[in-house]
């Protein structure tokens, strides 16, 4: 049954045969013949699409059949791919000139369903009038320039790259794995030289001619010198770029088409159910002088109304003729070529009846019919007849007839003499069978025995599966777990869903953010009445980042088993270019390494219209101590998740059971020589309760309550105490030493002496590196010294004092008028504004901006500011005077090219310079100021009108040389 969408998207199932067809260049097509559902037969036209292996085909051609009895429909389609980027154009075009592929592609994909990967290195390069055109084509334009190929992913995203497929070891070959192998020789087109023309030399002076190169085959001193037509092409700026595009035109001038059935590739190994086009295999017929690496080309796969797949055929290219004959492989395959058609002549005897042929010789006949007989004889003892019979030869009798015959009855025997053998074992198995009920019996009574004198075994079994058990409740999402170990007893009560906070009840404070633009809680959606997460990146450029959204982590110490069950909601809105969205179960080890990740519904970058729900299982690795969920953005977009869950249960599809809003779970653990029972966070640590052991009592707690009289015997240790209206009568403390003393409150009136050298001189003897004085406080590493004074910081350096940073006011302000400054004293000679390279923390600053005094600029410097790094102006400068016009530094389009511009910051006035050229900008208008300059320069002495006459005489000049 295929599924058939309307198009007003109603599904419709049907029956139909089926013939699928891909190929390198990209293909998915379909054709087809539908048998069932008069709604599809009747109403199929246009808007119509068909369902394969998951993808949608939108039918382009219709065809109805009436036989009598019953319609079919005969129906082509291509994938929708194709169909929705033929249906949908880039507006406007690029500007003419030089562009990356990214550019180029961006261009074509933006605004269209699907995305793309590439996934090779391709130089910039010209084209004109790019756009204005359906996407396919223009995507098949770029395809072609760029000589590369493509495929669709599962995801729909278009993935190029130089080539398809992968190299195999797979070796096929004629009389081991290999009954059939066809060869279509392309002789029409070979040739063995090519001439060609790239761009001009000088783009100003066409005479100085174009670059050319040549490329003569080494197959030219067997073949004689055959010419291709010249290649004509501006794209080529360098002879050798041009050169390798003649060596692919000529040394792929000769190919073979190579046909084998997919059967015969599987049984030889082939990795795949399906055969993969760009998949490189080896084939081998000694008989046909074939040796080669093959690549597959297309397929086509046929398949019954019931959806199986009943045939295929792979057709596969070989490598090229001059590549066989570098390799030494290709022998006499282009005479074989074109000696064929004498060959099949010689070797055909028609018979007595005139109607059918009888053919001789090692090479099966070509175009046979019914009844034709072939004779085989390869003159090393093998040889056989056959006949023609129902479309394949058929052998009636071969040199190993006699030997097949004798053959036959000793398997006969053989096979006599195992029935026998098998009949004497099945006798001792039953014999053996009936010993062992025999035993068995005696066992069960002795067992009855002792279960009376020391209980029933069966009964003591089910009482120790009683105590080992998990209750789950899915009325209040909790848990509890009960375990017997070998030495004692451990139970829990925790929540079924793992997660904390998985409702996002705390908005985000249990769960962690990173990236530049972080994930939010939208507290006005919810979804099945649970809040959202939302990844928004809005109008920021987000491209190639990442914003990730982490759960608390879980300890595996605290969990029974190792198989666990994840799902989360997900509604990608949009996503922009080149970004997608993945969710993954997260495991590490105790150093922190991951031992395993797991996605939950795998990688997403495709646009939804409403929410979806994805599910995984999980299966922990024995390294694992600690596992969480993970949300991950790749580049900008809109993405909402909620409810997720994590636990021991599987959930039915679409179900959800929220987590608690802390990592705690209660824990009771009795063994005999340690207990435990209170609330532990999920590390295992008890945060809240007793547990002991022969050493002694443990009570944790933030905050621990005792109500009534208490007695303590012993000695008391308390690292803090706060007690309440406490009175301590007739005390007496005498030469009390005190060497350590916390006073939370003290009354500074009470302390004689002089208190401020008291305070300042246990600072400085305390901290040698740190002084206070009383003009402030200094802070002295190594020769560095940094003061804090009244207006700011001052530094001193080997005694000298350099500079500071501080607050200061303007001569001719108010007093509140203050600001930031950075000051440079008469003895230091500049300052500078540095940074180390990437990654560095140890080497020197590198100065980027710098100022020298006039006497003190280093070689290289000058005195003023020294800008050692690139300098952007984003808006106009001001210079001094009363000019209202301001200087802009920025880019200049004119010409269909990019030019540098110095002058007015409206672009109004100014120069631009490139290419060998300066242009004097006035207006909207360019004037080509080089040319100007060079048509001028040397003309001598001339003489310049300044005044005419009515009559258009000149009334005055100017003598100007030049």
């Amino acid at each position: 049954m295929l599924k058939f969408r309307d198009p007003q998207s109603n599904i419709q199932l049907a029956e139909a045969e089926l013939t699928y067809k891909e190929a390198v260049n990209g293909e998915k097509s379909l054709t087809g013949t539908i048998y069932s559902n008069d709604d599809v037969l009747h109403q199929m036209e246009r808007g119509w699409s068909v369902m394969f292996n998951g993808d949608w085909y939108y039918i382009t051609y219709v065809a109805p059949t009436d036989g009598g009895n019953s319609i079919t429909v005969e129906f082509d389609a291509v994938h929708e791919f194709f169909f929705k980027m033929s249906k949908s154009v880039a507006y406007g075009t690029l500007k003419d000139g030089s562009h990356s592929a990214k550019e180029y592609l961006d261009f074509v994909f933006n605004g269209s369903e699907y995305s793309y990967t590439l996934l090779s290195q391709v130089d910039a390069w010209e084209k004109q009038n790019f756009g204005d055109k359906n996407r396919l084509a223009l995507f098949n334009d770029l395809i072609s320039d760029m000589e590369m190929e493509f495929s669709i992913a599962d995801s729909g995203r278009i993935m190029i790259t130089s080539e398809i497929g992968q190299d195999l070891s797979t070796i096929v070959r004629k009389g081991f794995n290999l009954q059939e192998l066809n060869l279509e020789y392309n002789v029409a087109d070979f040739v063995t030289y090519a001439k060609g023309f790239g761009a001009f030399i000088d783009k100003n002076d066409e005479s100085k001619g174009r670059y050319e190169a040549e490329y003569t085959s080494p197959l030219a001193s067997v073949y004689g010198k055959l010419e291709a037509d010249p290649i004509t092409d501006e794209r080529y700026t360098k002879t050798a770029s041009l050169q390798a595009a003649l060596k692919k035109a000529v040394d792929s001038s000769y190919s073979i088409s190579v046909g084998i059935s997919l059967e015969e590739l599987q049984n030889a190994g082939y990795d795949y159910e399906s055969p993969v086009p760009g998949d490189y295999i080896l084939a081998v017929d000694e008989q046909l002088d074939f040796n080669q690496r093959i690549r597959i080309i297309s397929v086509e796969e046929q398949y019954n109304i019931y959806g199986e797949r009943i045939s295929s055929s792979v057709e596969a290219g070989s490598l090229s003729a001059t590549k066989q004959k570098l390799d030494g492989s290709e022998s006499n395959s282009v005479d074989l070529a074109l000696s064929h058609a004498t060959e099949q002549a010689d070797n055909a005897v028609k018979t007595a009846n005139g109607k059918n042929t009888s053919y001789s010789g090692p090479n099966q006949p070509q175009n046979p019919r019914e009844g034709d007989m072939w004779w085989y004889d390869n003159g090393s003892g093998t040889s056989f007849m056959k006949q023609y019979t129902n479309g394949e030869w058929v052998i009636l009798v071969d040199s190993n007839t006699k030997q097949n015959i004798e053959k036959a009855v000793d398997s006969a025997i053989e096979t006599s003499n195992t029935y026998t053998d098998e009949l004497n074992e099945k006798q001792a198995k039953l014999t053996s069978d009936l010993n062992d009920k025999v035993t068995n019996g005696e066992a069960v009574l002795k067992q009855e025995i002792a279960d009376r004198e020391s209980g029933d075994s069966v009964t003591l079994q089910a009482g120790k599966d009683f105590v080992t058990s998990t209750i789950k409740s899915y009325d209040t999402d909790m848990q509890s777990q009960i375990s017997q170990v070998s030495d004692g007893i451990m139970a829990s009560v925790s929540a079924t869903n793992l997660i904390v906070d998985s409702s996002f009840v705390n908005a985000l404070a249990n769960w962690t953010l990173s990236g530049d633009v972080s994930w939010q809680i939208d507290t006005g959606t919810m979804y099945e009445g649970v809040r959202v997460a939302t990844f928004n990146s809005g109008d920021v450029v987000f491209d190639r980042k990442t914003a990730t959204l982490t759960s608390t982590p879980i300890y595996t110490m605290n969990l029974g088993g190792t198989q666990f069950y994840a799902s989360f909601d997900l509604y990608a809105k949009s996503f922009g270019t080149s970004a997608y969205f993945k969710a993954e179960i997260v495991q590490k080890d105790s150093s922190g390494a991951t031992t395993k990740s797991t996605p939950i519904g795998g990688s997403f970058d495709t646009g939804m219209s409403g929410w979806n729900n994805y599910t995984a299982d999980i299966t922990l690795d024995s390294r694992t101590t600690s596992l969480y969920l993970q949300f991950t953005q790749y580049g900008g977009g809109r993405v909402y998740v909620s409810r997720p869950y994590l636990g021991s249960t599987k959930l039915p599809t679409g179900a959800y059971m929220p987590g608690a809003s802390s990592d705690n779970a209660s824990t009771l653990k009795l063994f005999n020589n340690y207990f435990a029972f209170g609330v532990q966070a999920n590390t295992g640590e008890i945060i809240s309760g007793i547990n002991g052991d022969s050493s002694g009592l443990n009570i944790v707690g933030k905050k621990i309550t005792i109500n009534g009289d208490t007695t303590f015997l012993g000695n008391n240790f308390m690292d803090g105490a706060l007690i309440k209206n406490a009175t301590i009568g007739s005390a007496q403390i005498a030469d009390a030493s005190i060497t350590n003393a916390k006073i939370a409150s003290l009354d500074v009136n009470k302390i004689s002496g002089n208190v401020s050298n008291f305070i300042q001189s246990n600072w400085n003897g305390k901290y040698g590196s740190t002084t206070i004085t009383s003009d402030g406080m200094s802070v002295s590493t190594k020769d560095t010294i940094t003061q804090f004074i009244d207006s700011g910081m001052l530094l001193k350096q080997a005694g000298q004092q350099v500079g500071g940073i501080g607050v200061q006011g303007l001569t001719g302000k108010p007093a509140n008028y203050q600001g930031l400054t950075f000051w440079l004293d008469g003895g230091a000679e500049y300052m500078a504004w540095s940074a180390r390279g990437t990654g560095d923390y140890e080497m020197n600053p590198v100065t980027k901006l710098s100022w020298y005094r006039t006497t003190s600029a280093p070689a290289g410097a000058y005195p003023g500011f020294n800008f050692d790094d690139d300098v952007y102006f984003d808006q106009g400068i001001n210079v001094p005077g009363i000019a209202k016009a301001k200087l802009g530094f920025t880019t200049k389009t004119f010409n269909g090219f990019n030019y540098p511009y110095f002058g007015d910051s409206r672009l109004q006035a100014g120069l631009a310079y490139g290419s060998g050229y300066t242009y004097l900008i006035s207006g909207t208008t360019y004037y080509n100021l080089t040319r100007v300059i060079k048509a001028l320069d040397n003309l001598g002495a001339v003489k310049i009108p300044s005044a005419i006459n009515s009559d258009g005489t000149v009334k005055t000049w100017f003598n100007v040389t030049l």
